[in-house]
């Protein structure tokens, strides 16, 4: 028997299950060992020189494949229900339930943690998702290394083109993304494919390797850089034109509304396509939620919090003098007041400045953390700019966690190819949201779970992960990390404001009908964000539904769980203690985190 009482047989039975699974997923997703981090030998197959397949065929596999993971899943024995390894099985078994009878449409992409409806978008897609493979993760210290990079890069052009075939698949089946963001993909694969070859990202990482390598093997560097640039050349660059020019002659028949449309040829469905198209928006939103939400529901508890955070907010410009005009007008003013802004230049301290600035919040957040949790994790982060071959496609900033096999720390980069993006006051809460107490936090202490099973470690629950980085933007508020930055506490106020606002949007442009203008007007006008800047956000919406009302709906679940526990504990109650119990399950749906502190404050009780 173990711990918890299971018999040892049905402990490595239910194991077993959980390492087949993994190991079909990673079958399925070679790419996604890579970014892992994991090594050739755990999985027990070769897979650094090969793609995952993007076809229709593959698509169809990969449904009937996960029917079969659930079945089996299903199918494993009883368990105690407080057990660790139930707990497991049924987070497990939650997202193949949602992930099949998402794949059961017969149209988008799907894998652990993520769900999109089309095959390629402006955001995501071979395109873009192999180059920052190749480049962020893809092992190259060796010319064996090298050998499968040449592979990876070979086997581009034939991904695309697979993407290309369903994106014309499911355009003649009437699932088509809107005509915005289709002109936004074929900018962007034009744009890839226009760079000097010798400049380009790709090439420059790999020059700058294998100029390195020890001489001796069959092939000489030269070798390797000229086979390199003949890839690009005759092969990606012109897959990339050629599915450029497929985009811009589906974008002729595409939507100008941003919502999700389906039309009623729409296969494998029958009937009516905007029936469809409602039952596939509250799955979706399901997914990245809770299943059975109601999108009017989320609209209206979105406007209500849009009205509140404004009030809110219009307190905090009072205490500083700045009384005059909408709050939208007044953050746009303060965006641009002297300071606020830093000047471009062509020598890059501009640049410096920022990452320095973001430095400093990171310290100030890592000296509070062991008032936040009962044992903070201490893995490192490092702040740096985006490659500029994502900020073309990639907005803001982003977390990327740290290899599992430690071959890359995990990092904060940050778009800065337009420093107008980035006031002085809105810094510290993105550093708090994307580094500490946020992402990183959050991501660092799955890490450091050595109990945790390799298939809990590829799901990620959108509700649960970006919940706990809005909620982190609380806790430094709460902490008094903007004692004496009166100017930062409203560029946090401004963050979860345009949280709010993403709530009322999603649900608005897929549930209530609202045309893309409506929604960029309605963004402009409320947060005070440039227009442009709030273009890309619809424009991500819409091709990405549900996942942006996850921010503001897991962050509400968190601060009720915690109003509770407070309201139940009293003075019993430890904020490092909360927050432990909702990082120490890891990612999982928000009704096992209600569990977990239900279960926490119950013991607290008991002492």
């Amino acid at each position: 028997m173990n711990e918890d009482g299971i018999a040892r047989r049905t402990v490595q039975e239910i194991d077993q299950t959980f390492r087949d699974t993994a190991f079909a997923e990673l079958a399925l997703s070679p790419e996604t060992a890579s970014r892992l981090g994991l090594e050739e030998t755990r999985i027990g197959q070769p897979f650094q020189s090969t793609l995952d397949d993007r076809s229709q065929a593959r698509f169809e596999r990969k449904r009937l494949l996960r029917l079969e993971l659930l079945e089996r899943l299903n199918a494993a024995p009883a368990l105690p229900d407080d057990s660790r390894l139930a707990r497991h099985l049924d987070i497990i078994r939650d997202q193949y339930e949602a992930l099949t009878r998402l794949e059961s449409y017969g149209f988008g992409r799907y894998e652990p943690g993520l769900a999109r409806p089309y095959a390629v978008d402006q955001l995501s897609g071979a395109w873009v998702d192999v180059p920052d493979l190749l480049i962020s993760s893809q092992p190259l210290s060796s010319y064996r290394e090298a050998d499968n990079f040449l592979a990876r890069l070979s086997a581009l052009p034939g991904a695309v083109e697979d993407e290309r075939r369903r994106l014309v698949s499911d355009a003649a089946n009437g699932i088509l993304p809107p005509r915005i963001v289709l002109d936004k993909l074929e900018q962007r694969l034009r744009q890839f494919a226009g760079q000097a070859v010798d400049e380009h990202p790709l090439i420059v990482r790999f020059d700058a390797v294998i100029g390195g390598l020890d001489e001796g093997e069959e092939y000489s560097a030269e070798d390797y850089r000229a086979t390199v640039r003949r890839l690009m050349t005759d092969r990606v660059f012109p897959a990339y034109l050629d599915f450029a020019d497929t985009v811009k002659r589906l974008a002729l028949d595409a939507s100008t509304a941003p919502g999700i449309e389906l039309s009623d040829n729409s296969a494998p469905m029958a009937g009516n396509g905007v029936a469809a198209a409602n039952a596939y928006y509250r799955d979706i939103l399901g997914f990245y939620t809770e299943a059975g939400i109601d999108p009017d529901f989320l609209h209206q508890e979105g406007l209500r919090a849009m009205t509140d955070i404004q009030s809110e907010i219009d307190d905090a410009f009072a205490m500083i003098g700045l009384t005059d005009g909408s709050v939208a007008e007044r953050l746009r003013l303060l965006s641009a007041s002297p300071g606020q802004i830093l000047a471009d230049d062509d020598e890059g301290t501009a640049r410096e400045q920022v990452l320095a600035r973001l430095r400093q919040h990171l310290r100030a957040a890592a000296e509070i953390m062991p008032r936040l949790l009962e044992s903070p994790p201490q893995a490192s982060l490092v702040i740096t700019r985006m490659p500029a071959y994502k900020e073309d496609a990639f907005a803001g900033a982003s977390y990327v966690p740290a290899a599992a096999n430690g071959s890359n720390p995990a990092l904060f980069q940050i778009n800065l190819s337009d420093l107008s993006q980035w006031p002085d006051f809105t810094l510290a809460t993105l550093l708090h949201h994307e580094g500490i107490p946020g992402h990183h936090i959050e991501s660092a202490s799955v890490a450091q779970s050595s109990r945790m099973p390799l298939l809990r470690q590829m799901i990620w629950n959108t509700a649960y992960g970006e919940g706990w980085a809005v909620y982190a933007e609380d806790l430094a508020d709460g902490i008094g990390l903007y004692t004496g930055d009166p100017y930062g506490r409203i560029g946090y106020l401004q963050s979860i404001l345009l949280r709010a606002a993403r709530l009322v949007v999603d649900t608005g442009i897929h549930s209530q009908g609202w045309s893309f203008d409506e929604a960029v007007t309605y963004l402009t006008e409320t947060t005070g964000f440039p227009r442009e800047a709030m273009e890309e956000e619809v424009a991500r919406y819409a091709v990405w539904p549900g996942q942006a009302s996850a921010y503001f709906y897991g962050r509400n679940r968190i601060l009720d769980m915690r109003s509770r526990a407070e309201a139940v504990l009293t003075g019993r109650f430890s904020e490092q203690g909360f927050n432990t119990a909702v990082l120490r399950g890891g990612p999982r749906p928000l009704s096992m985190v209600e569990q977990d502190i239900e279960a926490w404050y119950g013991e607290r009780l008991e002492q």
